[in-house]
């Protein structure tokens, strides 16, 4: 595994975090506009000194970590449809393989970016940090690796 090929798997994570941001932002916005237009038919008003203020802040914030892993499992879910692989690794010459080498079934390609996203959106971000550490300096493979038993490798 060399320094180069190290940077492009990592990239790689990066690159599709990016991309689904853009498409989340518009489930996000709707999402944020429907609650804004609903409340604001109700009479309902909140204030920061309010003591539903924080119940309905944070199910506010978790509605849309869900609106993000939804948006993020769907692009995985396309791009496996055309590519086989995330757009990314489509570009970067990468692809994902079980660690006997053979193409991934859709179900454990699925299941393996699910974990992943959802070990980086539960850690905030320190999932990301941790695994990109390890990989870098020990060449230890992150988590969601391991457990789904699959391995990133040039195409």
């Amino acid at each position: 595994m060399g320094f180069k090929f190290k940077y492009r798997r990592m990239g790689s994570f990066i690159l599709d975090l990016v991309i689904v941001k853009i498409f989340a932002q518009v489930g996000m916005d709707l999402y944020l506009g429907i609650v804004a237009y609903l409340g604001k038919g109700s009479g309902v008003s909140l204030s920061f000194t309010d003591s539903l203020a924080l119940p309905v802040l944070l199910t506010l914030y978790i509605m849309l970590l869900l609106v993000f892993i939804g948006v993020y499992m769907g692009y995985h879910w396309v791009c496996y449809a055309f590519l086989k692989t995330s757009l990314s690794r489509y570009f970067l010459g990468l692809k994902v393989v079980s660690d006997k080498g053979q193409p991934l079934e859709k179900s454990l390609y699925m299941r393996r970016e699910f974990e992943k996203i959802v070990w980086s959106v539960a850690t905030l971000g320190l999932y990301v940090f941790y695994c990109g550490a390890q990989y870098l300096t020990f060449s230890n493979p992150p988590m969601h690796d391991k457990r789904n038993h699959t391995q990133v490798v040039e195409s």
